[in-house]
């Protein structure tokens, strides 16, 4: 992904610079080009209200306003103008004595599939002697939906799948647990009986970045080692669930799902080293789903 201002001073314009005589900044001399500012941008939709910018930068300001015609490339594109997205203008003016402006697009929410990410390409139609080389005329434009976040399609019943139990409870395919809001931190719950009965998971949703919904934990005992190996008993007999960071455990609110990653230990034996390093599904489902599953025996 390139970046027109990041990789300004990358290049070697040390020849088209110069100080200005009324002034102590740096001034760039060179040709006057136009551009998307990014090759490659993603846009979270969450509703259907909203435009979001596609900037358009120029390397020199004009006494006058400068005015170039959007077009889509159907190459490389999936997303449909009219069902999946909206340009509020085909035309981007950068006005007089400006260096930016920007295409604005909107999604509409409702026409895309939970899990849809869409691309589109967009052209820049300006004389070619404005188009630098370097960067080309284009851009990769692609829309995710994201839910809006709300605590609550995280809190009622679930299902808890283990790469773990295969290992160590192999008797157990998945549990059934149920899930509260835990008081004590925002946008935070606890998993109630999370791999064993009385041992519970906290765990808290970082909703920063739409885009990169992340979870939080902390070390936490999660089950009993005489549990899973039928009686032997090493340390504290607690094995402790250990955030693991080399892949970042991450949450869906369209689907309802929570993928976690651990690093397990034996409390007071970690010199052993560790049990494994699993991924858990956290599978949130209705009460009709819960209930039925309980009266199968699960």
């Amino acid at each position: 992904m390139k970046r027109f201002f990041g990789k300004l001073g990358i290049f070697a314009f040390a020849a088209t610079l110069f100080v200005g005589c009324s002034e102590d900044r740096v001034s760039y001399a060179g040709p006057d080009y136009v551009m998307f500012s990014d090759s490659l941008q993603t846009i979270a939709i969450q509703s259907s209200d909203t435009y979001y910018d596609i900037p358009i930068s120029a390397t020199t300001a004009c006494d006058y306003d400068r005015t170039y015609a959007v077009e889509v490339v159907d190459k490389g594109s999936n997303a449909i103008e009219g069902l999946h997205y909206e340009l509020q203008s085909n035309s981007v003016t950068i006005k007089a004595g400006e260096l930016a402006s920007s295409v604005k697009i909107k999604g509409f929410y409702d026409n895309f599939e939970d899990m849809d990410s869409l691309g589109i390409n967009l052209r820049l139609v300006a004389p070619q002697d404005k188009i630098w080389d370097i960067y080309g005329d284009e851009t990769k434009v692609q829309l995710v939906k994201i839910c809006p976040f709300d605590i609550q399609r995280f809190v009622g019943y679930a299902k808890v799948t283990s790469n773990f139990f295969a290992d160590y409870m192999q008797n157990t395919s998945f549990r059934l647990v149920t899930v509260e809001q835990d008081p004590e931190k925002e946008n935070g719950v606890i998993i109630n009986d999370f791999f064993l009965d009385g041992m519970d998971l906290k765990i808290s949703f970082n909703t920063q970045k739409p885009l990169e919904p992340k979870v939080e934990m902390e070390t936490q005992v999660v089950t009993k080692l005489s549990e899973v190996t039928g009686g032997a008993v090493l340390g504290t007999d607690m094995i402790l669930a250990v955030p693991y960071t080399g892949v970042v455990s991450y949450f869906n609110v369209c689907q309802g799902f929570a993928l976690l990653y651990h690093t397990f230990y034996v409390e007071g034996y970690e010199s052993a080293g560790p049990l494994g390093t699993y991924p858990t599904v956290v599978e949130w489902i209705s009460k009709e789903e819960y209930d039925y599953l309980k009266k199968q025996g699960y």
